[in-house]
């Protein structure tokens, strides 16, 4: 991220100062390798925890911000983590491979800074856990992501890229008259939710369309109105509507598309 672009992040995400953003690392069993977790820190991200694993929880500081990491012995409660990887489109089976789960790890991060240095030091973390030889996949509402998926998109990091597609979550659905899209998490970073409603747009094109407004939404700091268009190109003038939202609670983007 420029200095430009992270001091407009950085205001525009004042208030969400003391968020914690959190998630649950899926195992198939307890045996938590803490060092080889360290060393994936230190050799990937050059995080190094000075504290030590205390009743198997790390507890750590990264900049301004506050890493909590706690191994529970047992599955997420109530098929909570099955139930959501149904929401993962491009995991058909994730819900079965969820469901071998019998730890987790809860991964919390304070913020004391912006949401989205926040969310990239959360992905840098969730990586690291995830590259364990048993980790199956992480619980992050409202879905799972499959390990290598996530550890894939969180390696672009290093790029400098905004890993958009672990960042927020974007769905899809067919309805009577064409294709519907819409994100959750885009709350979390101070901006409304935006939906793509009844598109004739290919399921790729049109999932890629919404990852791509989402990042230069997040990347530029730009706020989208209501009455607005926006468009990728001179000639690309899409309308921009915000009403009662259609798949997400409380009011959304449309974005005519």
């Amino acid at each position: 991220m420029s200095e430009e672009n992270k001091n407009v992040q950085e205001t525009k995400d004042d208030k969400k100062e003391g968020n914690v953003l959190a998630g649950f690392v899926l195992y198939t069993d307890a045996n938590m390798d803490w060092l080889r977790f360290k060393k994936f820190l230190k050799d990937d991200w050059n995080i190094v925890p000075q504290d030590d694993v205390k009743d198997n929880a790390m507890v750590f500081k990264v900049g301004d911000m506050v890493v909590a990491c706690s191994l529970m012995p047992n599955p997420v409660p109530n098929k909570e983590a099955e139930n959501a990887a149904k929401y993962n489109i491009l995991w058909k089976e994730g819900a079965n491979e969820v469901a071998k789960h019998q730890a987790h790890v809860m991964l919390a991060v304070m913020n004391k800074t912006s949401a989205v240095e926040q969310a990239i030091l959360f992905a840098k973390v969730a990586s690291s856990l995830l590259k364990l030889d048993n980790a199956i996949g992480i619980y992050k509402d409202p879905t799972v992501y499959e390990k290598n998926f996530y550890v894939n998109f969180a390696e672009t990091i290093k790029d400098g890229e905004y890993p958009m597609p672990i960042l927020i979550y974007t769905g899809m659905y067919l309805a009577k008259t064409g294709l519907c899209a819409f994100t959750s998490g885009m709350r979390f970073f101070g901006y409304e939710e935006m939906e793509i409603v009844d598109s004739p747009k290919q399921p790729n094109d049109l999932l890629g369309f919404l990852l791509s407004i989402s990042e230069y939404v997040l990347s530029e700091g730009v706020e989208l109105k209501d009455g607005e268009t926006i468009g990728f190109s001179e000639e690309q003038k899409l309308p921009i509507t915000l009403s009662d939202g259609v798949s997400v609670p409380g009011k959304t983007l449309k974005i005519k598309y």
